[in-house]
């Protein structure tokens, strides 16, 4: 009988070239090759690093397939079993073999290992005209990098004949670099090298907030032969850590954050984050799970710049993130290069915010009792809204800003009595879109009380029904910002009580609650309800 055995065990030996295995949570990869029957360890490397290289021999049609099969999330989804074709680069041949992988997972002294047998498949898939077709690609690569170095040297001597702060030039140029070096792997290999021989500099940080620690280690590798890696396990931590980056002056370059953790959750996160303005200053990803549709909705509420499905693509994750980065360095940095550089503008603008408060001072202070008092009303009634008490206060304070969008209108039009023409409610909705964008870039920076999101989403977005035939957008339900559909209410009472002579406070409530599930959100029409007399009684004392 043990005869028989060492034939199957040849014969399974025979069928396989090659063996690896997988320590994910350690990073570690061993591959072992068969020589006449007997697996020996070729190598130990790091998994992450594999991943990352894999495109070197991996034909690009199969890449992702590839990528995907050896993560543990994708392994369990498929009973932890999975067999893949793919093609692979022989660098000796010039030539794709086609290989057969049996790939499974298993737990040994509670951890999870993914083990990956590798067949030679009987079909070789050759290219006849490789050469010729890599020596074309080549060039093409090549040329798209002398146009790109091209560029980034003509934006280079432009800044650097700007009349501006040296810190801002130093700035701009990096993010021209990183903007270069990311597209092109080559580039950066070489900037790194030579850059580590002319200076030396700290690092700037990524942050992964994440209690799963094969995440945490996963997306450190990817990083940190570039970033300093900040790693916290909850919400708490993370906001702790947070404080003390502000605190030192440590550059954060990125935020990777898990919305499910222990003590404190990622949305408690994200309220801190939009509270202290990190939106406007970084990217904050969203390392996804298998989260519902409500979760990723309210995840996209704030202003997160990506979500990231699991398992992840290595590659991908690194260029998409450092375009990002290079992204916000790049728009920020010439942001501030543009507002120092037309301060006359600036001038324009903070006239027309000083003549906005002149002229509305009273009733943008009822604006902000009313709101404040709906928020809070909502809060208690809708806990599943998490408005904290933080955010009642700016968003009150922000919807005070709601109509600075009219004074890009013509007074023709802002002063009009009976309809308009098609033509000036195209101008109108393209106010609310003014407004926004001047509160979105200019307010945040006079008023610290006020929250820019909140504010652009105000202006933006008040005259949205939850019907969905508001406008400027035409949106409906709750894909309107929470924010703008408790300031719509607010705004209509005082719109109404402006236009009612005499003052008739129970049918502008009725016209109010009247319009539940047409112009307003019926839960925000029944937290009215409850403060209908209060707002009232501020009224009648003019705020």
């Amino acid at each position: 009988m043990g005869e028989y055995k060492n034939i199957i065990d040849r014969t399974i030996l025979s069928n396989y070239v090659q063996a690896l295995i997988i320590d994910v949570e350690a990073d570690k990869l061993y591959k072992y090759t068969n020589t006449n029957g007997v697996f020996n360890l070729e190598n130990e490397s790091s998994y992450v690093e594999y991943i990352t290289n894999c495109n070197s021999f991996v034909h690009e049609d199969d890449l992702q397939n590839y990528i995907a099969a050896l993560s543990i999330s994708k392994l369990e989804s498929s009973n932890s079993r999975i067999n893949l074709s793919y093609r692979m680069l022989d660098n000796k041949l010039g030539t794709y073999i086609r290989y057969v992988n049996n790939i499974s997972l298993h737990e040994e002294n509670g951890k999870k290992i993914i083990v990956v047998l590798v067949s030679q498949s009987d079909e070789e898939v050759v290219n006849n005209v490789a050469n010729n077709q890599t020596k074309s690609a080549l060039e093409n690569k090549y040329n798209k990098i002398i146009d790109a170095v091209s560029l980034a040297l003509l934006k280079v001597h432009n800044v650097v004949n700007m009349d501006n702060e040296l810190r801002t030039k130093d700035e701009y140029i990096n993010s021209i670099l990183v903007g270069l070096t990311t597209n092109y792997p080559e580039l950066n290999k070489s900037f790194n090298e030579n850059a580590s021989e002319v200076y030396k500099s700290g690092k700037a940080s990524i942050m992964i907030v994440d209690d799963d620690k094969i995440t945490c280690n996963l997306i450190s590798k990817i990083f940190d032969k570039k970033y300093d890696i900040i790693i916290a396990n909850n919400g708490q931590e993370a906001i702790d850590k947070l404080k003390m980056t502000k605190e030192s002056s440590t550059d954060i370059s990125c935020i990777f954050l898990d919305l499910i953790m222990p003590v404190l959750d990622g949305f408690s996160v994200l309220d801190y984050l939009n509270d202290n303005n990190y939106f406007n200053k970084l990217p904050v990803i969203i390392i996804s799970g298998n989260y519902d549709k409500e979760t990723r909705n309210r995840a996209y509420s704030y202003q997160i710049a990506d979500m990231l499905e699991k398992p992840f693509n290595a590659q991908v994750i690194r260029h998409r993130i450092e375009n990002l980065i290079n992204l916000y360095r790049s728009s920020g940095n010439l942001n501030e290069m543009m507002l120092e550089q037309h301060e006359s503008l600036k001038g324009i603008i903070n006239s027309l915010v000083e003549a906005y408060q002149m002229d509305n001072g009273m009733a943008m202070n009822i604006i902000k009792k009313y709101v404040n008092m709906l928020a809070m009303q909502v809060s208690v009634m809708y806990p599943e809204y998490n408005i904290s008490s933080n955010m009642i206060d700016k968003l009150a304070a922000s919807a005070m800003y709601y109509s600075i969008g009219n004074y890009t209108l013509p007074k023709s039009i802002l002063y009009k009595k009976g309809e308009y023409t098609d033509i000036e409610k195209e101008k109108i909705k393209y106010a609310n879109i003014n407004g926004g964008a001047i509160v979105k870039y200019i307010i945040s920076n006079i008023n610290n009380e006020i929250d820019s999101r909140y504010c652009y989403e105000i202006a933006r977005y008040h005259n949205e029904r939850y019907d969905g035939t508001g406008y400027p957008e035409g949106l409906s339900g709750d894909s309107i910002p929470l924010s703008a559909q408790i300031a719509s209410l607010a705004i209509e009472y005082v719109n109404l009580v402006n236009t009612i002579t005499p003052v008739d406070y129970e049918r502008v409530a009725s016209l109010i609650i009247m319009e539940a599930g047409h112009r307003f959100n019926p839960k925000i029409v029944e937290a009215f309800k409850k403060v209908q007399t209060d707002f009232e009684a501020i009224t009648k004392v003019g705020g």
